[in-house]
């Protein structure tokens, strides 16, 4: 659980609410730079190949990823229909995964902390000026789910954090969305986003993650100002009309995400599978 105190103390000089914040404006920038993009690309979805084992993800070429898509592997065997089906709210909230789906010490964050876009109408400045129309104008243009539903888990007051975000769209998710994006991201691996006087560098690496149904992508970002640095790990999964994303959060020194992030996301994946 996240419960703060309307003033906050500060840890080693930082405000917890900035890097709580921050951990948001990553997440806004990195997932629904993935699961906007995806819903609004200019293409019908149609019947593609066999999914490929592993995620895609930012600095990898397509070569590589082609490559690596042709060896030998088993791929997930998953019921495409049933996770990819539109869903209602009601849907796909009851499909978000509970706590004894995760490892020892999560609990449910009640104020789902991570997920609170309250104060999404302010707007930033992307510096270097090519990276803006990547990151900054993505929200501008997309459609609305008709469908969805988030959930905010905590390990401890400081973290880390995982959050898992259901959103279905009326149409079918494009194909291959994700690549293309990932394309855009890898041109712009690091960048300067200032908000209200407040500027924050973001950086996005390579994550390695399993594929878990049509596509998946995974990236990791990093962001650093005066406040706590934060990092989060972020996957998004296409199948059909929805988008999962799903992310971890770590405030101040902390590692990755471990099995912990796939557990998540393999929970989630589940649960829609049932129907």
């Amino acid at each position: 659980m996240i419960d703060l105190p309307e003033d906050p103390a500060n840890i080693r000089g930082v405000t917890v609410w900035g890097a709580i914040a921050m951990a948001r404006s990553i997440r806004r920038s990195g997932a629904f730079t993935l699961a906007m993009a995806a819903a609004v690309v200019g293409l019908v979805a149609g019947c593609g190949e066999s999914p490929p084992e592993r995620a895609g993800t930012v600095n990898e070429s397509s070569a590589a990823s082609q490559e690596s898509d042709s060896q030998e592997a088993e791929t997930e065997d998953v019921k495409l229909d049933a996770v990819g089906r539109r869903l209602t709210t009601a849907e796909a909230e009851s499909a978000l995964p509970q706590v004894s789906s995760l490892p020892t010490g999560w609990s449910v964050d009640p104020e789902n902390s991570l997920n609170d876009d309250s104060d999404d109408d302010s707007k930033a400045t992307i510096e270097p000026e090519k990276c803006q129309d990547i990151i900054g104008d993505v929200d501008d243009k997309n459609d609305e789910p008709t469908g969805e539903a988030s959930r905010t888990y905590s390990a401890g007051m400081l973290g880390p954090f995982m959050s898992v975000e259901i959103s279905s769209f009326a149409k079918e998710v494009p194909d291959d969305s994700f690549s293309k994006v990932l394309d855009a991201l890898s041109k712009c691996p690091e960048y300067t986003s200032t908000e209200d006087g407040e500027a924050t560098t973001f950086k996005t690496s390579s994550l390695s993650f399993p594929n878990l149904d049509e596509e998946t992508a995974a990236f990791r970002m990093s962001a650093t100002t005066a406040e706590m640095p934060v990092g989060v790990d972020m996957v998004a999964v296409r199948a059909g009309h929805n988008v999962l994303t799903i992310s971890y959060t770590t405030i101040g020194a902390g590692g990755g995400s471990g099995d912990a992030l796939e557990k998540l996301a393999r929970a989630t994946v589940a649960n829609l599978e049932k129907g």
